[in-house]
């Protein structure tokens, strides 16, 4: 009663196989509980997924809409700064004749 090296061998990949075969067999039960758990999720939620997705088209036109007005609000306060430039520019040209005046009034009415 000798046992071929083979046939252990062959007994050694049979339980192997069987082994990996019952953890497969585990591996695809859970799988199906989890689809079946995601299933039951998307049931639940059918009308919430459903109206948010007529939703999406209107809020990416609001958001087209809102990046629109930014662009125009952004081009207005870019007018607005240069404006303000040009009027501090303009203030100050006239701060520095008004000081002038005063100094020449102050020089004449000092002698």
């Amino acid at each position: 009663m000798y046992i071929d090296l083979s046939s252990l061998a062959y007994g050694a990949l049979a339980i192997l196989g069987a082994a990996a075969l019952v953890l497969l067999i585990m591996n695809l039960i859970k799988l199906f509980k989890v689809i079946s758990r995601f299933n039951g999720i998307l049931e639940k939620n059918e009308k919430n997924i459903n109206s948010m997705l007529i939703s999406l088209p209107k809020a990416s036109n609001n958001a087209a809409e809102i990046s629109e007005n930014i662009k125009v609000v952004t081009e207005v306060v870019t007018d607005t700064t240069a404006s303000a430039i040009k009027a501090k520019e303009n203030i100050n040209d006239y701060v520095t004749i008004i000081k002038d005046i005063l100094t020449i009034i102050k020089e004449v009415f000092s002698k």
